[in-house]
């Protein structure tokens, strides 16, 4: 079966510090580049950051809803080695690490940051990988404390 990678496209309001903040801050790799794009190597994911006008975006969202994005990791640790590098990096946390729904099905670890153009980004790890795309008759979904 073919690997399967997910493409995603963000504004960018200004292309070297978005480069400096994926590449230095999340250990990100970056790829082509042109005056107005920057490809990035998220977790094996093409990121692409696009150089917007401010106008364009309009008013900075304010918490995790409507919009964010990230990665879901396999291990602990390895989520724990990216807040660890975030940190040490100086990134500005949107939300900082909590468990969500100890000792339930739902149990994750999770923590958001906010790069330079306001997007936010969440990482987390499932205690139970089924919990990732599965556990269907549980209706839990997001976290309205931070909307």
């Amino acid at each position: 079966m073919d690997r399967i990678q997910f493409h995603l496209s963000i504004p960018a309001l200004d292309l070297d510090a978005t480069q400096r903040w994926y590449v230095e801050g999340l250990g990100c790799v970056a790829g082509r580049r042109s005056a107005h794009a920057l490809i990035l190597d998220l977790g094996g994911h093409q990121l692409v950051a696009q150089r917007t006008d401010p106008s364009v975006l309009g008013e900075q969202q304010r918490g995790i809803y409507p919009r964010h994005f990230g990665l879901v990791f396999a291990e602990l640790a390895s989520w724990q080695a990216l807040l660890e590098r975030s940190r040490a990096a100086g990134l500005v946390f949107g939300v900082e690490p909590k468990l969500r729904f100890a000792g339930e099905a739902l149990e994750h670890h999770t923590f958001f940051l906010i790069d330079p153009a306001g997007n936010w980004l969440e990482f987390k790890h499932y205690s139970d990988p089924e919990a990732v795309l599965g556990c269907r008759s549980h209706t839990q979904v997001g976290d309205s404390r931070y909307g």
